[in-house]
């Protein structure tokens, strides 16, 4: 049984997001697709740990509608109190500022020491798509990525009796060559299309050596989500349009593909670049290069 406040919500965003996807000008103007402008939920973890309330606030105001949201478990938030918020806490903080939110990721031992647990908190906070990050244990070999496909069609079985879609977030590792092979398309070729689906990040991915374009291309069916992050060699991160992502390009592949929903991503890179050049910050704070995304995302046209 879910409350009448739910089924108003459920009604009200079901219809929404029918607008959106029929080109309609509901609820704001956001570009590329008329889809809803998301960020990740990692990039504001400072903000939100020192202000829950006025932290969301400011999010909606700069124009985000919905967040791609990590596990307060982990991912810069666990030693706050936000790590011990009920999914009820976060699900009504979302509702009341108007903010969407299909997507989480989980650390490897979250969905594999605490499945049940995760499930109820997923299907508290109403998501769509349960996403994975890698076993940190198994990532040297291509046999390690072979078995990591192994555990993800077992853990996106599950996932699916549960009642959702499990998918699969890449970071720069996945596209750095072990062997002459990719990891990615390792991953790619071992698991079940159906029960293992991928946020694709283009900004790891290039941080990784690889080419955007050339990705969404090859696995079209394959992508739920994408992670609009931009990358700039000599920078540890970059407001989406100032790097050197092509970003018009991009989004034309995005509409050859299955991804239904993008996020604005800044979060930093690693200290040292595998381009082989050292990095230095970005002049401005996560929050500032987030509006500077949003604002560049919003007059996109593509």
């Amino acid at each position: 049984m879910i409350s009448r406040r739910e089924f108003l919500w459920d009604t009200m965003t079901a219809a929404v997001a029918a607008a959106w996807f029929a080109g309609s000008a509901l609820p704001a103007k956001a570009d590329p697709f008329g889809w809803p402008i998301g960020f990740q939920g990692y990039d504001a973890r400072f903000l939100l740990i020192d202000n829950w309330d006025d932290g969301w606030e400011e999010m909606r105001k700069i124009g985000f509608q919905s967040v791609d949201l990590v596990s307060f478990k982990g991912y810069g938030y666990e030693h706050s109190p936000l790590a011990k918020f009920p999914a009820k806490q976060i699900r009504e903080k979302l509702d009341s500022v108007g903010m969407f939110c299909e997507n989480c990721q989980f650390y490897y031992p979250e969905l594999h020491d605490e499945f049940d647990a995760k499930m109820e908190f997923s299907h508290t906070m109403r998501l769509k798509y349960v996403i994975c990050a890698p076993s940190p244990d198994h990532m040297k070999t291509i046999d390690d990525w072979k078995w990591q496909a192994d555990q993800f069609n077992i853990l996106g079985e599950k996932v699916k009796k549960a009642g959702f879609q499990f998918g699969y977030h890449n970071h720069e590792v996945e596209f750095i060559d072990i062997d002459g092979q990719t990891p990615y398309d390792v991953l790619m070729s071992h698991s079940d299309p159906d029960l293992v689906k991928f946020q694709i990040d283009v900004g790891n991915l290039t941080f990784g050596g690889k080419d955007a374009l050339t990705y969404l291309k090859r696995y079209p069916q394959r992508y739920f989500s994408m992670h609009a992050k931009d990358y700039l060699p000599g920078k540890s991160s970059v407001p989406v349009g100032q790097g050197i992502l092509k970003w018009p390009e991009i989004f034309a592949e995005v509409k050859k593909t299955t991804i239904k929903n993008y996020f604005a991503e800044v979060a930093a890179y690693a200290i040292g670049s595998l381009h082989g050049m050292p990095m230095t910050a970005w002049p401005t704070d996560s929050i500032d290069q987030l509006r500077q995304s949003y604002a560049y995302l919003h007059q996109l046209k593509a």
